[in-house]
């Protein structure tokens, strides 16, 4: 068995002096550039209200900066209560930014992009209009298609445009087609005890010449959350070729399993620096994780459950 393993105490917690992050953060993007790693989190303030933040790592996990405001903000009607829980991909010089837009009542998937991290652009809500989260897309296109990733409980779903802009504006037949035949485009549903409740993606898929490493997070009856990993086919992302059926990570530290919702570590972001793949977690929705783990371990592991 393979596990995630943790770096030290918590890389992130939340500053009672900033009233837009006092109450925690948590479910952290990232991506990496050069030797550092950008992170977009989730920051909550008040009554569970959220934005969110930016902060800068290099890869020792040394804070470089972060900043003291949100850089991306609740504006539309769609996201009057929060902007949650980003993910992060680059692609066609841009990091374009799913994250989930909650107005109380309804989840959607809502998008941002930037170049630089410094000036942020909103493009709305993507995605069907029913309760969705866990969104993002491939870092590149495959076989000229870009595959957009998001779960309708409790599966995962894959969705396929030409462009950027097909996604952006898919016409008004797109989706209720995809909600109508949605058995056609689900690629993962839950199999294991520990994930039984539901599933949903955590970070983009990392691409290897084995396959694409896809970490997701799952659901068990009584609540607590686990990441697991999966391998999806390099041509056919749609196939999964090998599924682990244990987690690589579970609540385990104090941080983890003592928060504002005890029992939970939930991955949506990583940085691959060599053989490592750091990821980073939101843990027990109160404060943000890190670990690491061996990329050719994994997929070592993940050849002995091929399917």
């Amino acid at each position: 068995m393979i596990h995630v393993e943790r770096i030290g105490k918590a890389l992130l917690e939340a500053i009672e002096e900033h009233a837009w992050e006092s109450q925690a953060v948590l479910n952290p993007a990232s991506i990496r550039e050069g030797d550092e790693v950008h992170l977009l989190y989730r920051a909550v303030e008040g009554n569970n209200y959220s934005t969110i933040g930016y902060a800068r790592f290099d890869r020792h996990g040394n804070l470089l900066e972060r900043r003291p405001e949100p850089v991306i903000h609740r504006e539309m009607d769609q996201e009057k209560k929060g902007c949650e829980d980003p993910r992060i991909t680059y692609m066609d010089d841009r990091y374009f930014i799913f994250y989930t837009a909650y107005d109380n009542v309804n989840c959607r998937v809502a998008l941002a992009s930037t170049r630089d991290f410094i000036s942020f652009e909103k493009h709305g809500i993507v995605g069907p209009d029913v309760w969705d989260k866990d969104a993002m897309i491939f870092p590149e296109k495959i076989n000229g298609k870009i595959i957009f990733i998001h779960r309708i409980e409790p599966n995962i779903q894959f969705a396929v445009f030409e462009d950027m802009e097909h996604l952006l504006d898919p016409g008004e037949h797109y989706w209720p087609a995809h909600l109508a035949k949605l058995d056609n485009y689900t690629v993962m549903r839950p199999l294991f005890e520990w994930e039984t409740t539901k599933i949903g993606g955590g970070p983009p898929p990392i691409k290897t010449e084995e396959g694409w490493i896809f970490i997701y997070h799952g659901v068990d009856r009584d609540f607590v959350y686990r990441a697991g990993v999966a391998l999806l086919d390099l041509d056919d992302p749609f196939r999964v070729v090998a599924r682990l059926p244990y987690p690589i990570l579970e609540p385990v530290l104090s941080y983890e399993l003592i928060g504002d919702v005890n029992n939970v570590v939930f991955p949506e972001g990583t940085a691959r620096f060599d053989d490592d793949l750091f990821i980073y977690y939101g843990a027990a929705d109160k404060v943000i994780g890190w670990g690491k783990i061996s990329v050719s371990e994994l997929l070592d592991e993940l050849n002995k459950y091929r399917i």
